[in-house]
């Protein structure tokens, strides 16, 4: 069986319930995952994967020539379906080329005719639920057993298993920056893959100063990568220690160990919530409704945005925008949301953490509930 990942690191934390559905109805199969190269490591970290190659890569003819290697090699694996997440034409080309018999996806980017099992996507509901959608349609080829047909389709969100080495890595940051072993910092993502997604980092910087302020001795984690700059001696003095430099699954190490994460609506949102930690989360064009995250073990997902009308928007920034870029280049969506709202969020968070007493998924945290905003 191969599942084709998605291309965003959110998106694969989203799809996690679906790939453990996969699991729960084909519980005897070897699942082999495909991940962009950059994803491997965090996909090699999905409990129920028993292989993951890497996506093709490249440009022009080289990346022709890469299609038709992974073509080649699942064609050889002789797998008897494959379950197309990520909504590429390439992704389902791949399989199709690689002649697996059961091609379940999406119809997007003009590939119906590639797939066996073309899904009209849901474009107002949930990406996760799209990707249960997908797994839903999984039935039981020939050649591979099924022990329990009446397992479930909709399963539990998959762990993400980390290893060893991951967690040493999480354990000298936390010596580095000189804290005890029983530390739960505030996780703060001023990162996004595009700038025009991310709250301002200037808003960020008054945020830990706010949040700093309220609680003396209280310890942020902050994800310190692009479009985020911190000044010189900033994150030190305000308790503050950098992630910047983590791989995803030292980045995973890091966010199990913390009491709440704060950031944008971008991929470690959904890593947080993925292993169980409460997360508010900051949106501006994107919506909440569509790809917000999920948290695994009834933790909150506290969504904070300004919910403009022209909200979602398909992030033409700024062709489509109704209101001009603010001075440093972002949306007015973004810009509306104050420092002042996103800050008594995290406040509700942290208290519900310390109240309920709790610990999921890890011995370092503490289990959060609080309502939605």
């Amino acid at each position: 069986m191969v599942i084709r990942l998605p291309n965003w690191v959110g998106d694969i934390a989203l799809a996690l319930p679906a790939v453990a559905a996969i699991r729960a109805a084909w519980p005897a199969a070897r699942i082999v995952g495909v991940a962009r190269d950059a994803h491997c490591g965090l996909a090699r970290r999905i409990g129920v994967l028993d292989e993951v190659l890497p996506a093709p890569a490249g440009r022009g003819p080289a990346r022709a020539a890469s299609v038709w290697r992974l073509a080649r090699r699942l064609r050889w694996m002789r797998a008897a379906a494959a379950v197309v997440l990520a909504p590429s034409f390439e992704a389902a080309l791949t399989v199709w080329l690689a002649g697996i018999p059961r091609r379940i996806g999406h119809r997007t980017d003009r590939r119906a005719a590639l797939l066996t099992d073309a899904v009209a996507p849901d474009r107002n509901g949930h990406r996760a639920d799209g990707f249960l959608a997908l797994a839903a349609r999984v039935r039981n080829p020939a050649g591979c057993e099924q022990a329990d047909r009446s397992a479930p389709v909709e399963a539990p969100g998959a762990a993400l298993v980390l290893t060893a080495d991951d967690r040493r890595y999480a354990q000298h940051t936390f010596a580095a920056a000189g804290w005890p072993e029983d530390a739960l910092p505030v996780f703060v993502n001023p990162a996004a893959a595009k700038a025009p997604r991310a709250w301002s980092p200037a808003r960020f910087r008054a945020l830990v100063e706010t949040l700093a302020r309220r609680a003396p001795g209280r310890r942020f984690l902050v994800h310190d990568r692009s479009p985020f700059e911190a000044p010189s001696g900033w994150l030190a003095a305000h308790g503050a220690a950098g992630a910047g430099g983590a791989t995803l699954p030292q980045l995973c190490a890091l966010l199990e160990r913390c009491a709440v994460y704060v950031g944008n609506d971008s991929g470690p949102a959904h890593l947080a919530a993925a292993l169980g930690l409460p997360t508010v989360t900051i949106f501006g064009p994107s919506a909440p409704g569509v790809t917000g995250p999920r948290p695994r073990g009834g933790a909150a997902a506290v969504e904070v945005g300004a919910a403009f009308a022209c909200s979602p928007c398909r992030e033409r920034f700024f062709e489509e925008c109704p209101s001009p870029p603010t001075l440093d280049g972002r949306p007015p969506c973004l810009d509306a949301i104050p420092v002042e709202r996103v800050a008594a969020a995290v406040e509700r968070a942290l208290a519900a953490s310390a109240g309920t007493g709790d610990r999921a998924g890890s011995p370092h945290r503490r289990k959060a509930r609080t309502p939605p905003e």
